[in-house]
C-alpha cells in the first residue's frame, strides 16, 4: 500500500535569513496580487505576507508602509512594459516605423497582460506629493522617437511632448476599450489599432 506525503506547509519567515531573497519574494508577491486583484486598494499587508510566506515584520523591515511596497511593485511592472517596447523593433528602423511598432507593442501588452495593464495604466498606485509618475521613463522613450521623426522630416515640427501624448492617447484609447470589453475579438483590436495609428500619423505628417 503506497503512502502519500503531505505537502509541506509554506515556511514563515520572521526576519531575513542568510542567502534568502526575502525582499524579492515579498516584491514578487505584491506584484502578483496587484495583477490578480486589479486594484492597489484590494492588496492588503495580510495578503502580501501570506502570498510571500513571511510575516509582517519582514515586510516592514524593507518598506515602512504598504504604499511604498506597492509603488515599487508597480515599478517592476513598468520594467516589464518597457522591455516589451524595446523588444518590438530593431534600432535601425526609421523613426516613424518605430513609433508605429511602439503603438502595436502597447496594444499587444494590453491584450496579453490585461490585469497588469489595468494596474499600470488604469488604476496605478497614487504618487505622493512631488513624486514623478512611473510613466516618466516610458514617455521619455516615446518623446525621443518623436523628436527623431521630426528631425528626419517624417513628422511636422511641433512640441514633441504634445505629439507624443497624442500618439499615446490614440492607441491607449483602443487598449482601454478592450480592457473593459475583453469579449471583443483580439484581431479586431489590432485592425482598429492599425487604423487609429495610420490616421494619427497621416494627420501629423508634414
Amino acid at each position: 500500500m503506497s503512502t502519500r506525503t503531505k505537502p509541506s506547509a509554506r515556511r514563515r519567515v520572521g526576519r531575513p535569513g542568510v542567502g534568502e531573497d526575502v525582499r524579492g519574494a515579498i516584491l514578487a508577491a505584491a506584484l502578483r496580487l496587484l495583477v490578480s486583484t486589479g486594484s492597489p486598494d484590494r492588496v492588503t499587508v495580510a495578503a502580501i505576507v501570506d502570498e510571500a510566506g513571511c510575516t509582517p515584520p519582514s515586510l516592514y523591515h524593507y518598506w515602512s508602509t504598504r504604499d511604498l511596497l506597492l509603488k515599487e511593485a508597480s515599478a517592476s511592472g513598468w520594467e516589464r512594459f518597457r522591455a516589451s517596447q524595446t523588444e518590438a523593433f530593431a534600432d535601425d528602423l526609421r523613426p516613424v516605423e518605430r513609433l508605429r511598432l511602439r503603438g502595436t507593442a502597447y496594444l499587444d501588452f494590453a491584450l496579453a497582460e490585461p490585469a497588469l495593464f489595468r494596474v499600470l495604466f488604469l488604476e496605478p498606485p497614487a504618487a505622493g506629493p512631488g513624486e514623478p509618475p512611473e510613466t516618466g521613463a516610458a514617455l521619455g522613450d516615446l518623446v525621443a522617437d518623436v523628436i527623431a521623426a521630426m528631425k528626419s522630416g517624417q513628422l511636422c515640427t511641433a512640441d514633441p511632448l504634445t505629439t507624443a501624448l497624442t500618439l499615446w492617447s490614440a492607441v491607449h484609447g483602443v487598449a482601454a476599450l478592450w480592457a473593459v470589453n475583453p469579449s471583443l475579438p483580439a484581431d479586431l483590436a489590432h485592425r482598429v489599432g492599425d487604423l487609429v495609428q495610420s490616421s494619427v500619423l497621416i494627420g501629423l505628417a508634414p
